[in-house]
């Protein structure tokens, strides 16, 4: 699937008076699936194909993100993220979830663990830096200070400079494996929709958020009686297996799964990998998992 068809098979929800993008795919338990920066729900399609007979898919693009409205000025915030993810769950009637979680979407995800609504039932996450642990890698840290920088950052984002062969760089540093032209010219669309570049250093608001409430997310995560799987590209030059032994402090009663010549990304690069232990965990949770 491209993201054009991506795209034909979803609809759009009015969200506190913003347009965004959602999709449902597959039957059976509902899957809430919280995407990457800087991409969008696109980034399932993969586990979506290998699930969908067994799983009913509930997916949405973050305001300025993918195909959903990207208002400027705006001051975009995972706390809005987790006001969407509640209001597509009502939308859907869903009052019990699996939540699957990626990158940003793994601090979205905690947020709605502490806001208790929707239940969850099961939570599983994916390479995310749920705890800031500093970049070794100065080509990755960079471009975001530069980006967060009050003067610079305004500057990149109104003269685009966050562009294709941005992106491809970036990506050429978190896969693993390369991906081919048609990867990279798929995952660009998601960001030149609707002009998303003029909205990079907005979108990069979420780090200092994140600074600031991960140590109550994480003690959320301690307290919170749904089962914890954690699946985690090694190879990951941003959330690097630190983040996960972070995790691990506050959850040693989660199940773990390291995937060795993979990164950021697992999901994409490692599907069957990442979907057989999916339906591993959902299997055993998903009794009490239902549409209402």
């Amino acid at each position: 699937m491209n993201p054009q068809k991506w795209l034909a098979a979803g609809e759009w929800l009015s969200v506190n008076g913003r347009s965004l993008f959602v999709a449902r795919h597959g039957t059976g338990p509902p899957v809430l699936a919280l995407h990457a920066f800087p991409t969008a729900s696109y980034d399932f399609c993969k586990l979506v194909a290998l699930l969908q007979d067994r799983y009913q898919f509930i997916l949405f693009d973050y305001p300025g993100f993918g195909f959903s409205e990207k208002p400027r000025p705006h001051t975009y915030s995972l706390f809005e993220y987790a006001d969407a993810a509640q209001a597509v769950c009502a939308h859907f009637g869903l009052t019990h979830i699996l939540l699957l979680a990626h990158d940003i979407g793994d601090s979205v995800a905690l947020e709605l663990l502490r806001r208790g609504q929707p239940k969850v039932d099961q939570l599983s996450l994916l390479n995310g830096s749920v705890w800031s642990i500093p970049f070794r890698d100065w080509r990755l840290s960079l471009p975001q200070r530069m980006s967060l920088h009050p003067v610079l950052g305004p500057v990149i984002s109104r003269a685009r400079l966050f562009r294709k062969a941005s992106m491809r760089q970036y990506f050429d540093q978190i896969f693993y494996r390369p991906l081919s032209p048609a990867e990279h010219d798929d995952f660009w669309s998601l960001v030149a929709y609707n002009d998303g570049a003029a909205n990079y250093h907005r979108l990069l608001g979420y780090m200092p958020e994140r600074w600031k409430h991960q140590a109550a997310w994480l003690a959320t995560l301690e307290d919170h009686p749904a089962p914890l799987t954690l699946i985690w590209g090694m190879a990951d030059p941003v959330a690097t297996l630190e983040v996960a032994d972070r995790v691990k402090q506050h959850r040693p009663d989660g199940d773990y799964l390291h995937l060795e010549a993979v990164g950021h990304y697992p999901h994409w690069e490692a599907p069957e990998a990442v979907s057989a232990a999916l339906n591993l965990a959902w299997s055993a949770a998903g009794s009490s998992t239902s549409l209402t």
